[in-house]
């Protein structure tokens, strides 16, 4: 019998305009998998209020003790939060299943329906799930993709580790999945073996504006390692600031 995936709740973040709001706002894609003797809840992450997990989790006639196993896609924060709520449930994350103080390593195969793969490139520690649904398999894949094939590109991916890793495992997902669960938004469709042309932008994309001067930030690099909001020109860090290496820290090239 083929196992049972269904989004909880549905994830969003603003990372890829933080330069221009100054303000970050994320939540991951909550997702309830079912197989075998395994109910499972992928990236309990952080939310607003616990209270709307354990609503959504109400509206599928469950509670947070009938959850027997939490998956975290990957070692960021904003993904496994909320582990706590499940204090009864084994956790499987890359460096093993654990069950309380104990840990094993997980198979491949973890269960009937269920595979478990490394992907890395946006974090070291990226794994994910690739269900066999009565709709096709389901990859559950975290922030390999935040939202329908975006970013765009790997490289693209202000907070990837490894871009090349990250390509390559963006491409392991799209080889194997009929649909994709990324880790800030709805379930999209993948039209696997279909090659859809890219019309490359005209002019590179602008990563921000600088909120004071209100110069284009092109890259990542323009801005205050601090303050994305701001470009390393008009940067507000203090000069024991151990982070950021801008203007008033080091001379650029072209001032």
């Amino acid at each position: 019998m083929p196992a049972e995936v269904k989004v909880l709740i549905q994830g969003c973040t603003n990372a890829d305009s933080i330069a221009v709001t100054g303000e970050e706002k994320t939540q991951p894609t909550i997702t309830l998998v079912k197989d075998d003797d395994f109910i499972i809840v992928v990236d309990p992450g952080v939310l607003s209020d616990q209270k709307v997990l354990i609503d959504a989790l109400r509206n599928e006639n469950l509670t947070v003790s009938d959850i027997n196993l939490v998956c975290i896609t990957h070692s960021h924060v904003d993904h496994y939060r909320n582990i706590g709520m499940f204090p009864k449930a084994k956790v499987l994350e890359y460096f093993g299943l654990w069950d309380k103080n104990t840990v094993e390593d997980w198979k491949m195969q973890f269960s009937t329906n269920i595979q478990v793969i490394k992907t890395p490139g946006h974090d070291y520690t990226g794994i994910s799930l690739i269900v066999n649904t009565v709709n096709g398999v389901v990859a559950i894949c975290g922030d390999v993709f935040w939202k329908e094939n975006f970013p765009r590109d790997a490289s693209e991916d202000a907070y990837a580790l490894d871009p090349v890793k990250l390509e390559e495992s963006r491409e392991a997902i799209r080889e194997r999945a009929d649909w994709i669960i990324p880790g800030h938004a709805g379930m999209y469709k993948n039209d696997r073996g279909i090659e859809v042309p890219v019309k490359e932008p005209e002019t590179p994309p602008i990563f921000g504006i600088c909120k004071k001067c209100h110069r284009e930030m092109p890259t990542k690099h323009d801005s205050c390692r601090c303050r994305h909001f701001l470009c390393y020109k008009c940067c507000e860090c203090g000069i024991d600031c151990d982070l950021c290496s801008c203007s008033h820290k080091i001379v650029k090239k072209d001032e």
